[in-house]
C-alpha cells in the first residue's frame, strides 16, 4: 500500500507561488484583483507561509491565474481537484498585422483655398488652422486635379457645405 506524498509546508508552498507570479511579471495588486483576494495582507502570508495556500479558498483560482503545473498543484495539495489550464501552444488563425507606424502624407494646399484663407479666415479662424486646411485640400489630392473646387469661392462653398463634418 502506498502512501500519499506529503504536503509542502506553508513556506515552500507559498514560494512555489510567488516565483509563479514573479514568472508572469504579476504585482501582488494584480493577483488580488484578478482572483478577489480581500486584501494585500492575505496575499502575502500566504507567499510567505503564514497561512497555507494548499487551504486557502482561492488555491483554485490562484493555480489558473498563475498557470502552475500538475506537478506543482500535486506539491501543494496532493489532494486537490484543480482543471489547470493546459498551455495554449502557438497561436492560430489569421495572422496579426503589424502596427505601422504614423507617417505623415504630403497634401498640397491649392493656391485658391489659400486664397479662400486670406479672404475668410477673419470670420473663420479656424480656416488658418494647418490641420483645417489638408482636411480641406485632402480629397482634392488623392482625386486628382479635376476633381473638387476650382476657384477660391468654390473653396468657400465647399467649406460652407461641410464645416459641420470638419470641426
Amino acid at each position: 500500500m502506498t502512501l500519499p506524498p506529503e504536503i509542502l509546508d506553508s513556506r515552500e508552498a507559498g514560494k512555489i507561488l510567488k516565483a509563479a507570479r514573479k514568472a508572469l511579471g504579476l504585482t501582488q495588486g494584480q493577483v488580488i484583483d484578478a482572483v478577489g483576494i480581500p486584501n494585500q495582507s492575505y496575499m502575502s502570508a500566504l507567499e510567505n507561509g503564514r497561512y497555507n495556500v494548499a487551504n486557502s479558498e482561492y488555491f483554485p483560482a490562484l493555480a489558473q491565474l498563475l498557470r502552475l503545473t500538475i506537478e506543482q498543484v500535486r506539491e501543494i495539495n496532493p489532494s486537490a481537484v484543480i482543471t489547470v489550464a493546459a498551455d495554449p501552444g502557438p497561436r492560430r488563425g489569421p495572422p496579426i498585422p503589424p502596427v505601422v507606424p504614423f507617417r505623415e502624407t504630403p497634401i498640397t494646399i491649392p493656391h485658391e483655398l489659400l486664397e479662400m484663407v486670406e479672404k475668410h479666415g477673419d470670420n473663420y479662424p479656424i480656416l488658418r488652422t494647418p490641420q483645417m486646411q489638408r482636411m480641406l485640400a485632402a480629397p482634392r489630392n488623392f482625386g486628382g486635379a479635376e476633381v473638387g473646387p476650382q476657384t477660391a469661392e468654390d473653396w468657400f462653398d465647399y467649406w460652407m457645405a461641410n464645416k459641420r463634418f470638419l470641426t
